[in-house]
């Protein structure tokens, strides 16, 4: 089975990228593609392809194959089309026979270990997150039923097409995928997290990564949260706070950690402390903002399902 990962990002590399493509250069069963305006490293990785490639590429692109007109209003909703992709990219997919989205604040383990053979032959989607869609990893059949799949939601457009981020990629997805599945109209693999904790049930954990120091260690291509493997790690709450990577593109590194701050090759490798400081300072107002929007967002799920409820019963 080949896998394609498309990653659509715009900018500036991130500090950890380094050790991003370190990680993917040990995954030989799966491949990256990568869309972007970034300048592209001097650094040859055989599984993963860099497409030179702008926001105003993307629009028209969109445009052309969704058939109605696409316009980012800003960066970031970028990840509301991430399940178009098998769609808009799919000049770059015919020889994979399933393809998926990720992010980039991420350090993978063995995707093939937790995603085996077994798993892609008898199910259509993959998701990273239990019983959820989760944005920083999902894959989907190659298949045209699958890559129309978010068209199965009425709004899909209105929500595509708002200047608002309206994470289509992971609420939406999940209640049209979760209803499909229950009619048995699709095969959903997402029986437990792949992400970060191992044997984790709650879900408002699997992103929040508080103030942990060496806490992952990848080595030669496997990740281990303590002493257990893991098949990534998303470090989404640590995107400001990770500020140093011990190592660049052409290091060849065997191993290092992962911590809040920096990654190191070592325990030792630590930023000063000033520069630590600096980085929990930036950590507890990110944990803070994370935590508000949680719950805004399931105190609003709770009302609107309570509202129909109520309505239903009229």
């Amino acid at each position: 089975m080949k896998i394609a990962l498309i990653i659509a990002y715009f900018g500036k590399w991130p500090i950890w990228f380094p050790a991003f493509l370190e990680s993917c250069k040990y995954n030989s069963g799966v491949d990256w593609i990568l869309f972007t305006d970034c300048e592209i490293p001097n650094f040859t990785v055989n599984n993963v392809k860099f497409v030179q490639f702008t926001v105003e590429d993307f629009n028209s692109l969109a445009s052309n194959k969704l058939g109605f007109q696409v316009n980012l209003p800003f960066i970031y909703k970028m990840c509301d089309f991430k399940p178009t992709f098998g769609l808009v990219f799919e000049d770059y997919l015919k020889n994979y026979d399933f393809w998926g989205h990720c992010d980039l604040d991420v350090v993978w383990g063995n995707i093939r270990k937790f995603i085996t053979d077994d798993i892609l032959n008898h199910h259509e989607i993959i998701s990273g997150g239990k019983e959820i869609i989760s944005g920083h990893f999902c894959l989907y059949k190659n298949t045209n039923k699958i890559n129309n799949i978010f068209t199965k939601l009425s709004y899909y457009k209105s929500q595509l097409t708002s200047s608002e981020h309206t994470c289509f990629d992971e609420s939406a997805m999940t209640n049209i995928i979760k209803n499909l599945s229950n009619k048995g109209e699709v095969t959903v693999y997402w029986p437990k997290w792949l992400v970060n904790f191992p044997n984790l049930e709650k879900p408002m954990p699997a992103a929040r990564l508080g103030v942990h120091v060496n806490r992952w260690y990848w080595e030669a291509g496997k990740l281990y949260n303590r002493s257990h493997e893991v098949m990534y790690i998303h470090f989404m709450t640590w995107k400001k706070s990770l500020t140093s990577c011990k190592f660049d593109y052409s290091d060849n590194p065997t191993s290092f950690y992962i911590s809040y701050s920096h990654i190191g090759l070592n325990k030792a490798d630590r930023p000063s402390l000033t520069s630590q400081l600096s980085s929990l300072f930036v950590l507890i107002q990110t944990l803070i903002y994370f935590d508000y929007k949680v719950w805004y967002r399931r105190i609003n799920h709770y009302v609107i399902k309570k509202i129909l409820y109520r309505f239903n019963e009229i």
